[in-house]
């Protein structure tokens, strides 16, 4: 239901469904014990994540086209996956165990990010053509 209420709040906000689901599923799963993932799934739990972000990326490298990347764009390109992974897995690394009491395993799970959430923000914002071509 949560699921639900956050895509349909998100398409009337007009914003990405994914800027509605993550803080939602983080406050659900802070201030509720109804579900326990290891709970329901067991001994599944671990191995559903791992199946769940290599299907993520699998996805992404799919549509991944480095024919579109040119000299200078490669090299943002190059930039922003060094830099961005980087600081995106520190912050979630030291963030989200400690204030959300996730395990670390799962914090460094939110670094993931491909065309299924690049593209919806991308057509929020909207970028010129240059920046979008260096973004998907």
């Amino acid at each position: 239901m949560l699921a639900v209420g956050s895509q349909v709040l998100a398409s009337r906000l007009r914003v990405p469904a994914l800027i509605v689901l993550l803080p939602v599923g983080f406050a659900a799963g802070a201030l509720t014990e109804d579900i326990d993932p290891n709970r329901l799934l067991g001994q599944a739990f671990s191995p559903m994540v791992s199946l769940s972000v290599a299907v993520i990326l699998y996805d992404a490298g799919l549509g991944l086209d480095l024919r579109h990347l040119r000299d200078s764009t490669r090299r943002i390109v190059t930039r922003l996956l060094l830099l961005g992974v980087v600081l995106t897995a520190g912050a979630t690394a030291g963030i989200g165990p400690v204030l959300f009491g996730v395990p670390l395993e799962v914090a460094v799970i939110l670094v993931v990010s491909g065309p299924t959430v690049v593209g919806p923000l991308l057509d929020y914002v909207r970028p010129t053509d240059k920046v979008r071509r260096v973004l998907v």
